[in-house]
């Protein structure tokens, strides 16, 4: 694979919409977005549609679930990661994966020129991106 397609600008991945809920909505209801949708993170935005922060799989996992199934019904905010990193248009690839790599981060969200997210760039995006770009010689497997 030619290593200049990992500084193309993270647009050109096929990145998704993301799923959001406000600050107050119970996290039982991210939890069922997450499911519903097959997801792995909702973005929790405030009224004008500035992130607040994120909740993801590992949140419900590490935070949620060792309180027990009565704390679902908290507002989200609770659990969720204030502040995360997030990437913009301009940003590369290779940026993108570094970033997660760095964070141990599986979704980042992608910001738009007024600071609001509008896509979500997964590390399952990144990599479907390089796969469908592995040459035949990179297949080969050199002994």
């Amino acid at each position: 694979m030619d290593a200049d397609k990992l500084q193309l600008p993270i647009t050109e991945l096929n990145v998704r919409q993301p799923l959001v809920v406000g600050p107050n909505a119970p996290a039982r209801e991210a939890i069922d977005r997450l499911k519903e949708k097959g997801a792995g993170c909702v973005l929790v935005l405030d009224d004008d549609g500035y992130l607040l922060g994120i909740f993801t799989e590992r949140d419900v996992l590490q935070k949620l679930a060792p309180l027990g199934s009565a704390a679902a019904d908290r507002p989200v905010s609770d659990f969720m990661t204030s502040r995360p990193t997030v990437l913009h248009q301009d940003d590369s690839i290779v940026f993108a994966l570094h970033q997660m790599h760095l964070g141990g981060y599986r979704h980042i969200p992608l910001m738009d020129d007024d600071e609001k997210p509008r896509h979500i760039v997964s590390v399952r995006t990144v990599v479907d991106y390089l796969a469908a770009r592995l040459t035949e010689s990179d297949l080969r497997h050199e002994a």
